[in-house]
C-alpha cells in the first residue's frame, strides 16, 4: 500500500491494532495524522523531535527515539544537534511535511515530544509551560490548581492557555516575545510554583519524588528547560482511549472538560469546527519586568 503526499510513502501492516480498546489500527492512525496535519505541523516545524515508538501497539514494548533511523528516506529532514548528556551529535528528525507525518506514523511513532526552542533560536524559549501532574487518579485537583494558576496569570496580565497532556495531567502555556533566556524563565516558573504551593498547601507539591507527594498535584517547573521536552499539541498518547494532547479554552476547563474527551476520534471534528484555540491569539508575553522584580 502506498500513499502520496509531498513524497510517496509505503504503508506496511495497515490493519495492525495500535490502540486495541479504541479499535484504532495503523491505517486509522495515519488517517488521523492526515486530518490534523494543518494544525499539528506548525508545532513541529523547525523543532527537533523526540519520538516514542510502539511497534506492537500501546500494550507492547516501546522505546524513545531521537536519532533518525539509517533506513529513513532521503527526504526526511535531519538536523544535527550536539548533546551534552551523550557527548555526541544526535541526528534529530524534523517533521516539516505531511509525508513525514505519514512515514513516522507508519513507524508506529505514537508520541511526538518537542522542546521550547526552534532551530532558528536554539537558546531562546518561545514559551513557558507549567506541567501539572496528579499523583493519584482524578482530574479535579488538577483543574483546581490550573484555575488558580489562571487567576494569577490573569492578574499579571500574561496571555496563557491550558492544554491537556493527553494522559492524566494538564499544561499551562505562556507564549513569549523573542529574546528571553532560560535563566529568566527559570526564575519566573520557580516563583510561580512556590507561590501556588504556599497558597494551596493541601493541593500543590514541588516534591520531585512521587513517593513523597501524597495525593497532591506536582507542579513540574523544572520541566521547563533547555534540554526538556513536552508532548506536542495534537500528538496522540499511548493510552487505552487513544487520547490526544489538546489545547482548550479556559471556559471549557472551568465547565468540566476532561482529558479523556479528546481522542483520535473526537479531535479532528473539533478542529474542523472551531480551529486551534492555541493559535487563535497573537498575544505574546514579556517576563522581563517581572523577572527583574523577582531578581531584586
Amino acid at each position: 500500500m502506498e500513499l502520496v503526499a509531498e513524497h510517496p510513502v509505503t504503508i506496511t501492516n495497515p490493519d495492525k491494532l495500535l490502540w486495541p480498546e479504541a479499535n484504532i489500527t495503523k491505517a486509522g492512525y495515519i488517517q488521523y495524522m492526515i486530518e490534523v496535519s494543518p494544525w499539528l505541523l506548525p508545532y513541529l516545524r523547525d523543532r527537533p523531535l523526540t519520538l516514542i515508538r510502539y511497534p506492537h501497539g500501546v500494550h507492547g514494548h516501546s522505546f524513545y527515539q531521537k536519532n533518525c533511523p539509517t533506513y529513513a528516506p532521503d527526504w526526511i529532514r535531519r538536523v544535527p544537534v550536539w548533546s551534552d548528556e551523550r557527548k555526541d551529535v544526535i541526528q534529530y528528525v524534523v517533521a516539516d511535511s505531511l509525508a513525514s507525518l505519514i512515514w513516522l506514523a507508519n513507524q508506529a511513532c505514537l508520541e511526538f515530544h518537542v522542546g521550547f526552542t526552534t532551530l532558528v533560536r536554539p537558546t531562546q524559549p518561545d514559551s513557558v509551560a507549567f506541567d501539572l501532574d496528579p499523583t493519584v487518579a482524578g482530574f479535579e485537583p488538577v483543574r483546581e490548581v490550573a484555575l488558580a494558576l489562571h487567576g494569577l496569570l490573569d492578574r499579571l496580565n500574561l496571555p496563557h492557555l491550558p492544554k491537556t497532556s493527553g494522559a492524566t495531567g494538564l499544561q499551562v502555556f505562556i507564549p513569549l516575545q523573542s529574546g528571553h533566556t532560560f535563566e529568566q524563565t527559570r526564575i519566573f516558573t520557580k516563583a510561580v510554583a512556590v507561590y501556588l504551593e504556599r497558597q494551596l498547601p493541601n493541593l500543590v507539591t514541588l516534591e520531585r519524588l512521587t513517593k513523597n507527594r501524597g495525593t497532591k498535584v506536582y507542579i513540574d517547573f523544572p520541566q521547563h528547560g533547555a534540554s526538556r521536552t513536552l508532548i506536542a499539541p495534537y500528538s496522540c498518547r499511548a493510552t487505552k482511549l487513544a487520547t490526544v494532547s489538546t489545547p482548550l479554552l479556559w471556559s471549557e476547563l472551568a465547565a468540566g472538560a476532561l482529558p479523556e474527551q479528546f481522542t483520535i476520534t473526537t479531535v479532528p471534528p473539533r478542529l474542523r469546527k472551531q480551529g486551534d484555540c492555541m493559535a487563535a491569539s497573537n498575544d505574546l508575553a514579556s517576563l522581563r519586568e517581572i523577572v527583574r522584580f523577582l531578581d531584586a
